[in-house]
């Protein structure tokens, strides 16, 4: 490992945020720590860029960030000093207003009819939905790359919209608590773009543990190093992935980001210092 730069990609709700209320505060120096010793740390995350600077500001650190289910990456020059990109990002994604026209032109209108976008909802009911409160609500809807919705029908109805989807570009995406649709993006391919961005442009090997626990991390998941699955409270998720190199935690977050970070380190015999 000392010639590789330790990357630990993660999703923030659920996975390194506790569930319910977005807390991270009994794992903050472990955090901090694991920046001290060199492991860069990069959110990989549905949530929007205001959300996630919510977070960095909490933690005390700019970090590097993917945004909306691998749309855009942000602070470039964070993963590598030398990363030249206008704005310091990386767009993968059309504007979501070119994603809702083509929405609007190409999806068949019984399932245009299903979708109940947040947008479109009064306050109250993207609370509940999001498990936010007003403070943090605006942070959540302020979206440049997707649309977050409820779907209104079953799990075939859900498969069947997913392709007309893939028909016209865009993607479903499946959180903890909503869907969201995007750009034909993704956390793993975002990911991707960057490890290798690393090697070909720098000759710099990456070890990279990813951290998830929705459907919509398998796609970073399955293209890690260390794929480590945290469990959500009172629900089973993800258990369909049987690679034998995954870690599942055996705490929710996020005492299980700490607990499957540990154990990866320990795997590549990684000492913390400190």
């Amino acid at each position: 490992m000392k010639n590789s730069q330790i990357l630990i990609f993660t999703d923030l709700d659920g996975s390194l945020l506790n569930h319910n209320n977005f807390e991270f505060k009994e794992i903050k120096n472990f955090i901090l720590n694991c920046i001290k010793n060199g492991i860069k740390i990069i959110p990989n995350t549905s949530k929007t860029k205001s959300e996630i600077q919510v977070f960095l500001d909490q933690l005390g650190q700019n970090l590097p960030f993917i945004v909306e289910n691998g749309a855009a990456i942000h602070n470039l020059d964070l993963v590598h000093p030398k990363f030249k990109f206008k704005n310091n990002s990386l767009v993968f994604s059309r504007s979501i207003s070119e994603i809702l026209e083509l929405f609007e032109k190409s999806m068949p209108i019984d399932f245009q009819k299903r979708c109940l976008f947040l947008k479109d909802m009064k306050s109250i009911e993207q609370m509940k939905i999001l498990g936010l409160n007003k403070k943090y609500l605006p942070f959540a809807l302020n979206r440049d790359y997707s649309m977050p919705l409820v779907f209104d029908g079953s799990k075939e109805l859900v498969s069947e919209f997913t392709c007309l989807l893939k028909k016209i570009g865009m993607k479903l995406h499946e959180g903890g608590r909503i869907y969201n649709i995007c750009d034909d993006c993704s956390k793993g391919k975002a990911m991707t773009t960057l490890t290798e961005k690393l090697k070909n442009e720098f000759n710099t090997n990456s070890h990279t543990i990813v951290i998830g626990d929705s459907p919509n991390d398998i796609s970073m998941l399955n293209v890690s190093d260390q794929p480590c699955i945290i469990p959500l409270p009172n629900k089973k998720n993800l258990c369909h992935l049987k690679d034998k190199k995954i870690i599942r935690a055996t705490q929710s977050a996020p005492q299980g980001w700490e607990e499957v970070v540990r154990v990866s380190l320990k795997k590549i015999n990684f000492e913390l210092e400190g």
